[in-house]
């Protein structure tokens, strides 16, 4: 009897350590790039982000002359677009696109924007501005950069993006990388358009990953980690191997005295 509980013990216990463990394979990403390539070329095409309505848009015009520079971008000459780094300055400074799909730049009017990319923007803008000032150089960025990060990754939220463009791999380094919990294999980005919401399921361990529509990430994107099938059980390991333990101690208690007793 003594023997069999040491076997059942050693058993238990095996099996609490083993499905502990999560693999060094399952915490990788791309884990199936050639390895013995130099180099490798995966051709991918960036999405061009439309704008949509309440968008923030940071406009700089640039003229010759000083004055007419603070008419056209005001409050930005002193601090230039490290303004906007200042989550409130974006509200104060940048251009809102209206309900209408415009927005409105002082001497240049009313300016359509809804539904165009930031360079459709840059040559309209380009176009109107002739009209009115002299080698007038135009700079167009998306303020309003935001996406989510959540499930299973060490810091969820929602973060902005001040480049022009932003990749799953980047925006999950920003929430601090994926928990060992995470599945790397199933990964979902919810994309949101004026269309309806697509979604994209992917997997980081694979190279195909880097010619995905969702490796690019858009404004709004939701990228969503799930938790490993596992997750659960290694969670209630320290419930368990007590639960366990108690019981064996206490049937081996049980086995002890009846050999006692049995013995006198």
């Amino acid at each position: 009897m003594k023997t069999l509980i040491k076997l059942a013990t050693a058993f238990i216990v095996a099996i609490i350590v083993f499905g502990s463990c999560t693999s060094q394979k399952e915490l990788m990403y791309l884990s199936n790039l050639d390895t013995t390539s130099v180099q490798q070329f995966f051709p991918m095409e960036r999405p061009d982000y439309r704008i949509q309505y309440q968008d923030i848009l940071y406009v700089d015009i640039f003229t010759l002359n000083p004055e007419m520079n603070e008419i056209l971008n005001p409050g930005s000459q002193t601090s230039g677009y490290n303004t906007f780094r200042d989550a409130s300055n974006i509200y104060v400074f940048g251009y809102t696109v209206s309900n209408s799909g415009t927005i409105s730049i002082p001497i240049l009017g009313e300016v359509k924007v809804y539904g165009l990319t930031t360079d459709e923007i840059k040559k309209s803008v380009e176009e109107r501005a002739k009209q009115y000032l002299k080698d007038a150089v135009i700079n167009i960025k998306l303020l309003s950069f935001k996406f989510t990060v959540i499930g299973e990754v060490n810091h969820p939220g929602s973060f902005t993006n001040y480049n022009n463009q932003l990749t799953v791999l980047e925006a999950i380094g920003m929430a601090s990388d994926i928990t060992d919990y995470g599945n790397r294999k199933r990964v979902l980005v919810v994309r949101p358009t004026k269309e309806g919401t697509h979604t994209f399921r992917i997997n980081l361990q694979d190279k195909n990953l880097l010619q995905s529509e969702g490796y690019f990430l858009l404004p709004n994107d939701i990228v969503i980690v799930e938790p490993i099938k596992s997750k659960p059980f290694q969670l209630n390991i320290p419930t368990t191997s007590l639960l366990i333990t108690t019981t064996l101690s206490t049937v081996s208690t049980l086995i002890l005295l009846l050999s006692f007793i049995n013995t006198n």
